[in-house]
């Protein structure tokens, strides 16, 4: 899927407190920030919201259990600075509006590089799914979908459907 028409979305005002402005993409990272537990990645949320996306895949789990496994994980979406806020990118699509999420730093620096947009300075946030649900999504225009890691092997379109998205947000069959 090729995203036409990118725009910035509603801006977050810095006191809303949900989007925690993180840096560049392509900055070096705080090795201090690396967990040193090799155990660690056995609990990743990450890892169990990319084994629902499988799964979801293979209709083997509900778009309300991948919206569970979302919610539970920290994401990361491109920002721009805006009016002293910031502001999430989207694309459009035909009627809908898509959101780039992704579920790891590197999986963002990849997806940037792969569209060629590797020396660009790419700011992030980091939330969870559940802000983004909750809080980031009812804020962007109505039928705004989401798309994991757009360009990586597990990169999945997730429409905004009810079970994923709140109701009032949700587009019905018909695009209604």
């Amino acid at each position: 899927m090729t995203l036409v028409q990118r725009r910035p979305g509603v801006g977050f005002p810095r006191s809303k407190g949900v989007l925690r402005l993180t840096g560049s993409v392509f900055d070096e990272p705080d090795p201090a920030a690396e967990p040193l537990d090799p155990a660690a990645e056995l609990l990743d949320p990450a890892a169990e919201l990319l084994d629902a996306v499988r799964r979801f895949r293979g209709d083997q789990v509900t778009i309300e259990q991948l919206a569970a496994a979302l919610r539970g994980t920290t994401v990361y979406v491109a920002v721009s600075d805006e009016d002293g806020g910031f502001a999430l990118s989207t694309g459009r699509n035909g009627e809908l509006s898509w959101l780039a999420v992704f579920t790891s730093l590197g999986q963002m620096a990849e997806s940037y590089r792969a569209a060629g947009r590797g020396a660009d300075t790419v700011r992030y946030g980091m939330l969870t799914g559940a802000e983004l649900i909750d809080e980031c999504l009812p804020d962007l225009p109505r039928g705004t979908g989401l798309v994991l890691d757009p360009g990586g092997e597990h990169g999945t379109a997730l429409a905004p459907v009810p079970g994923l998205v709140p109701d009032e947000l949700a587009v019905k069959k018909g695009g209604k």
